[in-house]
């Protein structure tokens, strides 16, 4: 018997209905709707956090003279640091005789210099030698200045090395106290002036034109006896060519390239004459121990690695002093989270951008500022 049309019609009506129903259920799963994109999100790990404190190059607790990447590479006893214009940062590292670079993705090799060999030899960059490396700088062009025992020493671009001037040594200067006679710290303006320190005095050397100027301090000392030891003088000059320096009364100060030259135009930022410490605070109630490196980034704050204390410090341009990394007197290193601990600190450098470089033990850390 056939149905009625309206029966048939109806049916149909039913059957699509209960498919759309079907379809509508299977695209809802469980009748709640979920995001399938933040499904597949919440299955991978998050992202693993970025240590604000972290070994860049080198092992702290080993030393040897291997070109490599990261923690490959291996420095002996490496002290001051440099950056140029494209973020690569060398390293007098000082042990091996030798100047290394480090690419901004922690790759390293020797720039100039050969391993384990110290003599004063010029030349193209492989046969070249150094006999003390302790401190460099970067001018303009590119090309690195290196404090090389009483030696400023330049290395182009072109990878030639030469002796730009030779700091001048008193009369009865024993071998065992050379070190007072040694450049600790270097740095270089815009008008191609070399900035050197050394125990007893400041000096200013313009490349290329010859003789030396006292900002503070004496130009030679003589009768010196016993063993000594180097005990740097950071050093910096920011774009303005306004120089900074820890002087001789173990405060932090500056002087402005428009002043006279001499230590009576030396401006007090932070510390107290002849005063030592490890106190924060403002102006005079700061206390600094050995400060061993400054550098400076584009807002005119300085970093400071203190020896001894073994503390990153930063210095407002009004003269307030913090702690950025370090532990006080702490001997080994801390990665991680600040301020972390770091062991010796002899070299800092910053990229202008939030990142400092410093040298500790037999490594380059990296300390990302917050």
């Amino acid at each position: 018997m056939r149905r009625p049309v309206k029966d048939v019609s109806r049916s149909r009506l039913n059957l699509l209905g209960a498919l759309g129903l079907m379809a509508l259920l299977a695209g809802c799963g469980d009748g709640i709707p979920k995001d399938k994109d933040k499904d597949k999100d919440d299955d991978k790990p998050p992202p693993a956090p970025t240590a604000a404190l972290s070994v860049f190059a080198g092992d702290p607790t080993a030393d040897g003279t291997m070109d490599g990447t990261g923690m490959a590479a291996r420095f002996n006893n490496p002290h001051g640091l440099a950056i140029d214009s494209s973020g690569n940062v060398y390293v007098a590292d000082r042990g091996n005789y030798v100047i290394r670079k480090i690419t901004p993705d922690g790759v390293v090799t020797t720039l100039a210099g050969g391993a384990g060999q110290s003599r004063l030899t010029n030349g193209a960059a492989a046969n070249a030698r150094f006999v003390n490396p302790v401190a460099l700088t970067v001018g303009s062009g590119g090309t690195v200045y290196v404090a090389d025992d009483v030696n400023i020493r330049s290395i182009t671009t072109g990878g030639q090395v030469a002796t730009v001037t030779t700091i001048p040594v008193g009369s009865n200067v024993a071998t065992a106290s050379r070190p007072d006679v040694t450049p600790g710290a270097i740095a270089v303006d815009a008008n191609n002036n070399l900035y050197i320190t050394n125990n007893y005095g400041t000096r200013r050397f313009a490349i290329g034109a010859g003789g030396m100027g006292i900002l503070e301090g004496q130009n030679t000392v003589g009768d010196l006896f016993g063993t000594r030891t180097l005990a740097p003088r950071g050093l910096a000059v920011d774009s303005s060519n306004v120089v900074y320096l820890f002087d001789l009364e173990r405060e932090i100060s500056r002087w402005n390239s428009t002043a006279n030259f001499g230590s009576d135009n030396l401006f007090t930022i932070a510390g107290a004459p002849n005063v030592r410490g490890a106190v924060n605070g403002t102006g005079n109630a700061v206390r600094f121990e050995q400060v061993v490196a400054l550098t400076v980034d584009p807002q005119g704050n300085l970093y400071a690695a203190d020896g001894v204390n073994n503390l990153v410090r930063k210095i407002t341009p009004a003269g307030v002093v913090t702690t950025v990394a370090g532990t006080t007197r702490a001997t080994t290193l801390r990665v991680g989270d600040l301020p972390g601990s770091l062991g010796d600190v002899l070299g800092i450098v910053t990229d202008g951008k939030g990142l400092l470089y410093v040298t500790s033990g037999n490594a380059v850390i990296k300390i990302i500022l917050k």
